[in-house]
């Protein structure tokens, strides 16, 4: 049996290869907004922040693209055409790949008349247009952090 001295051990501090390093998973955000403008705006701020973005421009292709992709987090308007927000979010928890989902309601209209309808829907926040973005950085935060 040979022995071998200690200065000639291969050195423990081994770089451990790329492929058995955890493969960091980038949150996916679903927008389902109709309005062109609002839409991009979210896109570049949420793009800018890391995340992958997902686009909607009504209710039926936000139902597609969630459960296609099932997003970490949607942004869903209560507004859009063809089926509205508070439709939309109903649906989407019908779906068990989908009741762990945050939702956030974006909406222009009163809180006080629309806000435990989205909550009732399903949805865990909502947030009054025009968007207070310090209250959507603590949600992005605390539902998808990066």
């Amino acid at each position: 049996m040979s022995s071998v001295a200690p200065d000639r051990l291969p050195s423990r501090n081994y770089p451990v290869a790329a492929a058995a390093q955890p493969k960091r998973v980038t949150p996916t955000i679903l927008i389902a907004e109709d309005s062109r403008d609002s839409r991009e705006m979210l896109e570049v701020l949420l793009l800018l922040r890391g995340y992958d973005v997902l686009t909607a421009e009504d209710g039926p292709t936000a139902l597609q693209l969630a459960l296609a992709n099932v997003p970490s987090l949607i942004l869903l308007d209560l507004g859009l055409p063809k089926l509205d927000g508070l439709s939309v979010a109903r649906h989407l928890r019908s779906y068990a790949s989908l009741t762990r989902v945050p939702i956030v309601m974006l909406s222009g209209h009163d809180p006080m008349e629309h806000k435990q309808p989205a909550l009732d829907a399903g949805c865990t926040d909502y947030l009054l247009k025009p968007l207070d973005f310090r209250k959507l950085d603590e949600i992005l935060d605390h539902e998808v952090p990066l």
